[in-house]
């Protein structure tokens, strides 16, 4: 039959070529044509059926040994020729695969959280429906109530609501609400009389948001605002009624005008976001606490929705701090630090977005009491971060306000107080010295003391167990102050242990156990050691107390942290002649102090340079003599990337370290001068030093002044060490770079610009394939595509291309600094990976990301290909395939008016671009199982498939919202949802592609020769675009994919009308000659089929394509 065949019993055909007799030119030129033609063809039919017959005899006879040999040496020779290409394939694989596991398992910090408990209740407020809110059938508001605390049902204290992100649930309330009851139970326990000022608890209200993915979804984050005005409006309108039922006077207790707001991840942008849209009610919201919150740009660009909401709201809360209308809202944002996976917490920092007067920002590391990184979740749940924040809000509630909150500047004040610790800013802020006024002085004899003693300089004193001293012994330390040169510069250090001042053995909540620091002048001339000469003393002020937390990792977490106290006390007065530190002891208690007067204290300074460091390690050595505290300054770069591996070597004083023991262990904190982030090591002599800093993309908006980014400037890395002066005589620190935990650094970075990368990668590799089609007339599969690229020096060129980039950037920005706007500055610095200092990560990271991208697209290649295979040897033993003939018309329309009606009114284009995407899949089996038949056409359907995965991260949001929306019958989508434009590339190239290859676009005429170079520019466009404009707006990435798409299907729509008329011209031509193959009853398709030459020299895949056509 024709059109049928079968491989074991091949067709035989006997050609005769007839004798051309035409009486003119034309005819026989033609007979001519037709004779040679014949000829030709017979000859290479015999070739063939003889070929076929020696096949046929020797059968399933094994090869000669000499024939094996030849085999196996070819394989080894190709082998040997390509084991440069696959070593290099085979290590991208294995950095990204290592990067991977330092993504996880690089962390550099140990969690270390206590448990929380609660005993919760939910109350769904269903009077909060469809007449207060238009999402009251997708959301839900709950009251939370803490068993055992709260007895009523009903609000009437200071409103709190919560908002959960990404993916989150209104239970996570739970921890920090348990908390705060708590604290406030404790504090209206012991002093009764803070009801009466205002402190009367917290109503938690949490909203249910369908746990919906805000962080990939910018339309979702829209309408969760939309809904937490309408909550806060329905919220502040319960007061009026539950507060008189419950006789809270309205001529003390204010009725609430605003609500306390705190959000987790994205639900801090969601309360951001509700103070841009039209239901905001203006004073509604006054304080704003977010936990893991990313500030400054999303997480995951995979839609440019999230794109726009960030920069409407930056834009918008940078002009209300400016023109006045924020005045009086406060945003702290605490992020996790280095265990947060979920986030980078480069983010978290709002110095670039408010004022300091107004904003602060915290890593959980450095705040007391804390003092842990913690990872996205238990950032909510973690014991020690629940109690810090439930004792924050209790200190700042005050139900009097109409805001039921403290003011502005007293309630930031709370709040520096207890999240930032008192070192990092002015040593003398809040300190004064007193007036030399009688009524301020004591006399101090020393009857009243069991010593006065006098240390040249410094003191060390240490309590014991003996139980014979009185309780009212005490021992009173004097330090002499020099008066050449004045006292101005000079700082008292105390370090102490705070069991030495309790009045009961030591206890963690034990918080006034405070030394007394006096200032001290002799009574008499005569010497202080007689023991009837009186010293007259005044007390001094305290500065804030410093906590050294004695914690290592793996302690219990549930026990309590011991900690020592440390102050700092400048001296600018010199009325003084001793500075005098009284020192109680009783029996039963332990502890020590440690005390030196000296010149305000100067950090080593060392510049650190990361070339450096990749030669041999650094050694810094102080060189000032070791004290109670000693400080090293790193000049390093603002980079987040690189951790400095330290180890701490003491050197042991000799004179007493065989004599006594160190008091403590050394404790180590790392920090910064903007009082962002620190860190806390306990007895540990290897250390892991890194930091957050700002992020790489500068803000957009383009004030003229938002020249400077923020003014809290970057001024190094501290390293504060404290150690026994005693027992240790001096220290040195030995920095080195920590490389895998580096990389789990970078990873958090650009997370997303690896996509962008691997489209990159994904554009080459099908380039490259196009190119190979065009002038040899073979496609390549893509992982030869990929080989080649390595071969010829592809990756070499995009490694120096990726390092270059960020120094070519950074050197124009220098140099048009002073010429270019503001607006172009910002443009120019958010191209490509932003700008992270100058350190060698900004040349390491992108090169690492181009071989790490390389990685990720073989594997995608070799996955797929495994895959597509399989499936088609399994479908090969099912059925069988034949090459189909192009779509039917009708059918093609009909799947065309489908797909403009669905994606126009029900699905997203996401969905549809899915379908696309799973009809291509199929597609590449089916040519799988013809690729005996159809080589190049299998390799084709596979590089369009590897091309279009690179768009699937960028659907798979809006699908699970969607599928999300469908379970609560929510149908309301976004307008951009449902864009025809945003597919027609794809379903265009799909409907034309479909068992048909691109033509090959060679030759020299004038059409086919623009064609090629445009195909050429627009995938040189897609890459350059990826490239600039996409690290940073991977989503982009999609439209970019489907205009290439739109192409290729441009050029094959093209090429039907071209081959039509290819093909009338080559039958015209052909006939005489083809008239006696016709004769004998076979068909030329069925003879090309039925020889493997043939199908090899004649093109089988451009063959069936005509055929189908």
């Amino acid at each position: 039959m024709p059109g049928k065949h079968s491989d074991a019993s091949p067709l035989h055909c006997t050609l005769s070529v007839m004798p051309a007799t035409h009486s003119n030119a034309a005819s026989g030129n033609s007979s001519s044509t037709s004779s040679v033609y014949s000829t030709r063809l017979t000859a290479r039919l015999a070739a063939t059926a003889q070929q076929n017959a020696a096949d046929t005899s020797h059968g399933s006879e094994p090869l000669p040994a000499n024939a094996k040999q030849t085999m196996c040496s070819k394989i080894h020779r190709h082998i040997r020729s390509r084991i440069g290409t696959l070593c290099l394939l085979l290590a991208t694989v294995v950095v990204g695969l290592t990067t991977a596991h330092s993504y996880f398992h690089g962390q550099s910090d140990t969690p270390n959280c206590g448990m929380s408990y609660s005993r919760p209740r939910y109350i769904e407020q269903t009077e909060f429906g469809r007449s207060w809110t238009r999402y009251s059938a997708k959301y839900k508001l709950y009251l939370y109530r803490e068993g055992g605390f709260d007895v009523h049902d009903q609000p009437f204290r200071i409103p709190v609501l919560f908002v959960p992100g990404n993916a989150g649930s209104h239970k996570q309330v739970r921890s920090i609400a348990a908390a705060s009851s708590s604290a406030f139970v404790k504090m209206v326990g012991e002093s009764p009389h803070l009801v009466d000022e205002g402190c009367v608890g917290y109503d938690f209200f949490t909203v249910g948001l369908n746990e919906e993915l805000t962080a990939l979804h910018g339309y979702s984050i829209l309408e969760q605002a939309d809904f937490v005005n309408d909550a806060i409006r329905y919220i502040l309108s319960l007061y009026p009624k539950t507060r008189a039922k419950h006789q809270l006077s309205q001529t003390k207790m204010a009725l609430p005008t605003s609500v306390v707001v705190v959000g987790h991840s994205m639900g801090g942008v969601v309360a951001r976001t509700a103070f841009t849209l039209p239901n905001h009610i203006v004073g509604s919201i006054h304080a704003i606490f977010t936990l893991s919150t990313p500030h400054n740009n999303p997480t995951a660009s995979l839609e440019r929705h999230v794109e726009d909401v960030y920069n409407t709201i930056n834009q918008f809360w940078r002009r209300g701090f400016r023109n006045g209308t924020l005045d009086d809202v406060s945003l702290v944002s605490i992020a996790g630090g280095n265990l947060d996976s979920m986030i980078n917490s480069d983010y978290a920092f709002v110095g670039d977005l408010a004022p300091s007067r107004n904003a602060l920002s915290v890593l959980s590391s450095g705040i007391n009491d804390v003092w842990l990184s913690l990872d996205h979740q238990s950032i909510l749940w973690c014991a020690q971060m629940a109690h810090k924040f439930s004792a924050m809000m209790v200190r700042i509630m005050d139900a009097r306000q109409p805001t039921q909150l403290v003011p502005l500047d007293e309630r930031m004040a709370v709040m520096r107080e207890l999240l930032y610790p008192s070192i990092d800013g002015e040593v003398s802020e809040g300190v004064m010295d007193r007036p030399m006024g009688s009524e301020s002085y004591r006399y101090v004899r020393l009857a009243d003391n069991d010593e006065v003693k006098l240390h040249p300089v410094d003191v060390r004193a240490l309590a014991d167990n003996s139980q014979t001293r009185s309780r009212k012994a005490r021992a009173l330390h004097l330090l002499p102050l020099h008066k050449e040169g004045g006292y101005n510069g000079q700082v008292v250090q105390v370090l102490y242990d705070p069991q030495l001042f309790a009045d009961q053995p030591f206890d963690a909540s034990q918080t006034n156990a405070q030394l007394a620091l006096l200032g001290c002048n002799r009574n008499s001339t005569h010497n202080i050691a007689d023991a009837d000469v009186n010293v007259l003393c005044t007390t001094l002020s305290i500065p804030k107390v410093t906590k050294l937390p004695l914690k290592r990792d793996g302690d219990d977490p549930n026990l309590p942290v011991h900690s020592l106290h440390y102050i700092e006390y400048p001296l600018s007065l010199d009325q003084y002649e001793y500075v005098g530190i009284e020192v109680p002891a009783k029996p039963g208690i332990q502890g020590f102090l440690q005390a030196s007067l000296t010149d305000q204290p100067q950090a080593t300074e060392k510049t650190i340079g990361n070339t450096q460091l990749l030669v041999q390690p650094l050694t810094i050595v102080p060189d000032h003599k070791l004290g109670v505290r000693s400080r090293i300054k790193l000049n390093v770069p603002e980079d987040p990337f690189i951790v400095y591996r330290t180890k701490l070597v003491l050197r042991r004083n000799p004179a007493t370290a065989l004599s006594q023991e160190a008091k403590f262990g050394p404790v180590v904190r790392q920090s910064d001068g903007r009082r962002f982030e620190s860190k806390f090591w306990y007895d540990q002599r290897t250390l892991d030093l890194a930091i957050h800093g700002r992020g790489a993309y500068l803000p957009t908006d383009s004030e003229p002044s938002n020249k400077t980014v923020s003014s809290d400037m970057w001024d190094g890395l501290y390293v504060d060490v404290w150690a026994d002066p005693g027992y240790y005589a001096g220290l040195e620190l030995t920095l080195c770079i920590n490389w895998y935990s580096s990389l789990n650094r970078m990873v958090k970075r650009y997370d997303m610009a690896l996509l962008a990368m691997s489209f990159v990668w994904a554009s080459l590799v099908l380039l490259h394939q196009l190119r190979v089609w065009n002038s040899d007339g073979k496609f390549p599969g893509p992982l030869q595509a990929i080989e080649r690229l390595v071969r010829n020096g592809t990756l070499a060129g995009l490694v120096v291309a990726a390092g270059a980039t960020p120094l070519v950037q950074g050197l124009v920005a220098h140099v048009m600094h002073d010429t270019w706007s503001t607006t172009t500055l910002v443009w120019w610095n958010n191209l490509f990976l932003g700008v992270r200092g100058g350190s060698i990560a900004t040349v390491a990271v992108p090169a690492l990301l181009v071989v790490i991208a390389l990685g990720f697209v073989l594997c995608q290649a070799i996955v797929l290909t495994a895959v597509c295979a399989l499936a088609s040897w399994i479908g090969s033993h099912i059925t069988t395939v034949n090459v189909k003939t192009a779509a039917v018309p009708g059918r093609a329309l009909a799947a065309t008016i489908a797909f403009v009606v669905f994606v126009s009114t029900f699905v997203p284009y996401q969905f549809a671009f899915l379908v696309i995407y799973l009809a291509q899949l199929i597609t590449v089996v089916r040519t799988q199982m013809l690729s005996h038949k159809t080589p190049n056409l299998a390799h084709y359907q596979l590089g369009l498939l590897l091309f279009w995965t690179s768009s699937l991260p960028y659907c798979a949001p809006e699908l699970l919202v969607w599928v999300r929306n469908l379970s609560v019958l929510w149908f309301d989508d976004a307008p951009a949802d449902h864009n025809l434009v945003s597919m027609v590339g794809y379903f265009a190239l799909r409907m034309l592609a479909s068992y048909n290859i691109v033509p090959r676009l060679r030759g020299s005429g004038v059409c086919v020769r623009r064609l090629r170079i445009v195909t050429y520019v627009c995938f040189a466009w897609a890459v350059v675009c990826a490239w600039v404009v996409c690290m940073r707006r991977p989503y982009v990435l999609y439209s970019v994919n489907n205009a290439v798409s739109a192409w290729l299907a441009l050029v094959q729509f093209a090429d039907i009308p071209l081959r039509l008329v290819q093909s009338a011209d080559s039958t015209r031509s052909t006939d005489v000659a083809l008239q006696p193959i016709r004769s004998t009853g076979c068909l030329l398709a069925e003879s090309a089929a039925t020889s493997p030459e043939l199908d090899r020299n004649a093109n089988s895949d451009e063959a069936i394509s005509r055929k189908q056509r």
